[in-house]
């Protein structure tokens, strides 16, 4: 059985062309959704696309209208930008599973490719780095709304792990983790992972 969300908008922003079909071909579950293409190379592509993105989150909610970029694993700094103009989910053009990839970007929405995390999770860390280095353990106790497993979840979220990194290292899968993700952005009333981690590391602070 397919589910089809017919009200749904889901715009695909890339830098190489040939991936359309790919994606025609690989996303039957969302052929009643409403799908837009763009292929962007220049400077001046990639900015209007960014304010489009930006003039969109402001009318519609998330589940409404989604933004889906496929670029570059190398391209760090294009991420960064994408997400500081709203929300969107950023799929690596070179991953071996871009189907699925694909398919968690829009389901798991807004969310970041694996080459994108890291990087980005850290910066937010660095920038909001305490002035005397804390257990950050301790201060989750506190937190009653949280189970044990989502407090664990938050634990290595601060230190920068990854949905599958974090799913091995508590013998948990992917999907349970990232649906557990999903309890802690409703509870913390956050919209990506970026947005938690810069939560605690503020709390942290003060």
């Amino acid at each position: 059985m397919q589910t089809t969300i017919s009200n749904e908008s889901i715009t695909f922003i890339m830098t190489d062309a040939s991936l359309q079909e790919k994606i025609l071909e690989g996303l039957n579950e969302y052929q009643q959704a409403n799908l837009t293409f763009h292929v962007v190379h220049t400077h001046e592509e990639i900015r209007s696309c960014l304010e489009l993105q930006q003039k969109e989150a402001k009318k519609y909610s998330s589940q409404q209208s989604k933004y889906i970029w496929v670029i570059d694993e190398r391209d760090q700094k294009l991420a960064k930008d994408i997400l500081s103009f709203g929300q969107a989910s950023i799929i690596a053009k070179e991953s071996s599973c871009l189907i699925k990839s694909m398919d968690q970007a829009i389901k798991h929405y807004p969310c970041l490719d694996l080459p994108f995390q890291q990087d980005i999770l850290m910066t937010v860390y660095r920038n909001n780095k305490p002035k005397q280095k804390e257990d950050l353990t301790i201060c989750l106790d506190s937190y009653k709304e949280f189970n044990r497993t989502e407090k664990d979840i938050i634990y290595y979220l601060l230190q920068g792990k990854t949905a599958e990194q974090i799913a091995e290292q508590t013998y948990n899968s992917v999907h349970t983790i990232n649906n557990n993700i999903v309890k802690i952005k409703r509870k913390l009333n956050v919209k990506s992972k970026v947005e938690i981690i810069t939560h605690f590391v503020k709390k942290n602070r003060s």
